[in-house]
């Protein structure tokens, strides 16, 4: 018999994020650019939380990276009308720190590093 405390230690830990994804109008001006901010969930924001963008080349790149961290049956795309919308969407996720690293985020990310943010913006 295993003790619930061994699964634990081989599973990856998994962690509470916010991930905001917004469409932000492109310089051409038809088209927009999908964002995603990633920060740590907190029950209380505190003016130290950072977050951490990462702009996606198109909205096959957004579905690709989404999907699979969503629960089972979920997709993105049945949301695109509310991450397309001014207030964009927000999903709270449980995510590996691998999983989290996807969207830019890096545990050095948590001491309020903001100069990080926007570095992993995707080229066409």
């Amino acid at each position: 018999m295993s003790h619930p405390g061994q699964k634990r230690a081989s599973a990856p830990s998994r962690r509470r994020y916010l991930v905001h994804l917004s469409c932000a109008p492109s310089g051409e001006g038809v088209h927009c650019r999908y964002v995603a901010r990633i920060q740590p969930w907190a029950a209380r924001c505190s003016s130290r939380t950072s977050s951490v963008e990462r702009v996606f080349a198109d909205d096959c790149e957004l579905i690709s990276a989404i999907n699979p961290l969503l629960p089972q049956g979920s997709d993105v795309r049945d949301v695109f009308e509310h991450v397309e919308s001014p207030n964009g969407f927000f999903y709270l996720l449980r995510l590996s720190s691998e999983e989290a690293e996807q969207f830019g985020w890096r545990p050095e990310s948590t001491a309020g590093n903001a100069e990080s943010a926007s570095k992993h913006e995707s080229s066409d």
